[in-house]
């Protein structure tokens, strides 16, 4: 008799904890959703929704989050319609807004100046949508996230009732819950006559859960989309990847035409060995030359040129490099190498050094180098035909501008253009590797190994901080920053490839081939140095400059340590005399006047701070989804 009262006891305070802790969290308490299929394939559906609100993320209303693009097996864009019909809150109308999102919109219920009192809330959302339905060889299928997996809130109850046009001879049914992905049952399923059927969660479903139908029946009661209707779809749904597609296809015909046109070289001659530069041509102006622009190392070549001659010398501590003006040169200068001397000491001063400090004076005098060999070579010795790049570049321009203005949201744009700089960037880095790899051989090799280190712990550290690159790549369509970094890609290696000699250059190009022959022929090829001068230090410090400029420094330093172990040339000899340093004789001096040099020279002329289904499915698939929230 004792226990009775105990049990009650017992069963009260169970209720009322549960009562408090209920008062306590915001749920749904109910989920139901009427879903009506059409007879031309549309969905009608009425969603009743019962929440309970404290006022800690329902406090004005909820949001409901409708997926309207999806993406195929092919990696297409698929895009279903939604159209909201009406939306109430306890039988009354209810305020409503809409906000497209990358992969659908988000409708939020409620007024932005009303807030909720806690209790419990009916809503009501009644919308139309298509192309929801799956049309197979022998039957039609709805295949429907009821409830959404993106709900913060726990669902404690979730139902569907599913209605079809007209009776169905059979009907074959089926569903899951749980978590995206998730092959759990745990709902319960019937026909309720022939034309609907019926589906319940038998338990209650956690945040980010959600219940997921299948519904299949005979062809014939529904009409099914003509191959018309499928290409009109897919011309609307993929019309951004189609621009994009159509616009690089138009770009590349360009830049075909214009390169069969205007950048193909003229045939090369016949190639004669040569022991000497070309007679009026410096290093800097050689390399110019040969690859149709300038850069650093144009520049370096015309400071060790000016070396050689005995204009300057080179002060290097541990690689803190001054340049030292010692007096008139031996041999005349050559035009570009006069305006480096007039840029470099200005005002009476016999020195300076390479540091950042002397930026403006170091880039100015990079600047009249530069429009001096343009001045001499340019039009004369070789074409850029920089000016028809402006018509690819804008057609880029718009068809990227066209492609990104047709999609339906503002951080789908945003998303689209961040996958599309993120890939571009490994593979700017890979472009350069093999680049060097082309122009340096293994030493590029080394560089590109060096280079590629930093880059790939940076992807490494950045994916693993929780960024959602994944989640962005899976929303963006694939051609769209493919067609980024193709037009990219397209416009760069035109630029280069419409560079075209002209006949004068194309015998000057020739005259450099010869002579490049000689610095990296090795030693012990005596046939091919028939008739050579012979090997001396003063040889190897006056051609030095144009093997710098020409990239063959490690073949031409391999001769003189050839000559060194051969005794032709005096084993003391460590390195030029207009060089004062810790360089070493043989590829290190070499290389640090190369690469070294060279890199402090870029680095000293930048202003500090100025760069920087049915037969098998889940929970979660199929149309339908979403989520929602307070708000």
């Amino acid at each position: 008799m004792r226990s009775y009262p105990v049990a009650a006891l017992l069963a009260a305070v169970t209720l009322s904890l549960f009562s408090a802790q209920s008062l306590g969290s915001e749920y749904i308490e109910s989920f139901h959703s009427d879903i009506k299929v059409t007879a031309d394939g549309d969905l009608e559906v009425t969603e009743s929704i019962r929440v309970h609100a404290e006022g800690k993320s329902i406090r004005r209303g909820i949001y409901r989050d409708f997926p309207t693009r999806y993406r195929d097996k092919n990696g297409l864009t698929k895009t279903v319609t939604f159209e909201l019909l009406s939306a109430q809150r306890n039988n009354e109308s209810e305020p409503f807004r809409i906000k497209n999102q990358a992969n659908g919109i988000r409708v939020y219920l409620g007024d932005s100046n009303v807030y909720l009192s806690p209790g419990f809330y009916n809503y009501q959302i009644r919308y139309r949508s298509s192309r929801q339905l799956g049309f197979f060889d022998d039957f039609d299928e709805l295949y429907w996230n009821v409830t959404g997996n993106g709900w913060e809130f726990e669902i404690r109850q979730a139902s569907a009732r599913v209605i079809l046009p007209g009776p169905a001879s059979e009907m074959n049914l089926t569903g899951y819950t749980g978590l995206p992905g998730s092959t759990e049952q745990a709902l319960e399923f019937r026909r309720l006559d022939a034309k609907r059927a019926y589906f319940q969660s038998n338990r209650v479903l956690a945040a980010n859960e959600g219940m997921t139908i299948v519904m299949s029946w005979p062809k014939g009661l529904v009409a099914e989309p003509t191959p018309a209707q499928r290409r009109s779809w897919f011309l609307e749904d993929n019309r951004a990847s189609i621009i994009v597609v159509a616009g690089t296809l138009i770009l590349l015909l360009y830049y075909l035409l214009l390169w069969h046109w205007y950048g193909r070289d003229p045939r090369a001659g016949v190639v004669l060995p040569r022991y000497r530069p070309p007679p009026g041509y410096s290093p800097a102006s050689m390399r110019f030359v040969e690859r149709m622009g300038y850069d650093k190392a144009c520049f370096t070549a015309a400071i060790l040129n000016l070396a050689v001659k005995g204009a300057v010398e080179i002060d290097d501590d541990d690689g803190d490099f001054r340049i030292i003006k010692t007096g008139p040169a031996r041999d005349s200068l050559a035009a570009g190498e006069n305006e480096v001397l007039g840029g470099l000491f200005k005002g009476g001063s016999n020195d300076i050094s390479i540091v950042r400090s002397n930026h403006r004076t170091l880039s100015k005098a990079i600047d009249r180098h530069r429009e001096s060999l343009k001045s001499d070579y340019e039009k004369k010795y070789f074409k850029t035909n920089s000016g028809w790049l402006l018509p690819g570049v804008l057609v880029s321009l718009g068809v990227l501008g066209s492609a990104l203005a047709s999609l339906p949201a503002e951080d789908l744009i945003v998303k689209t253009i961040f996958v599309g700089v993120f890939i571009m960037m490994p593979l700017l880095v890979i472009f350069s590797g093999v680049s060097q790899l082309l122009r340096r051989g293994w030493r590029g090799l080394v560089r590109f190994v060096i280079m590629l280190v930093p880059v790939g712990i940076f992807f490494m550290l950045f994916l693993s901080s929780g960024f959602p690159f994944i989640e962005f790549a899976r929303e963006v369509q694939p051609a769209l920053p493919a067609g980024l970094v193709a037009m990219l890609a397209i416009n760069y290696f035109f630029y280069q490839w419409l560079k075209a000699p002209t006949l004068a250059g194309r015998r000057l190009l020739d005259q450099i081939e010869g002579f490049k022959h000689y610095l990296q022929v090795a030693e012990d090829d005596e046939i091919a140095l028939q008739g050579a001068p012979d090997f001396s230090t003063e040889i190897y410090e006056t051609y030095l400059p144009y093997a710098i400029a020409l990239d063959l420094e490690n073949e031409w330093t391999a001769r003189l340590e050839h000559a060194i172990t051969a005794g032709t040339v005096e084993s003391s000899y460590s390195q030029p005399r207009w060089y004062h340093g810790h360089g070493q004789v043989g590829r290190g001096f070499s290389r640090t006047m190369a690469n070294s040099f060279s890199s402090a020279i870029a680095a000293a002329a930048v202003a500090p701070g100025s760069s920087s289904g049915s037969s098998g499915g889940s929970s979660g698939g199929g149309g339908g989804g979403g989520g929602g929230g307070g708000w």
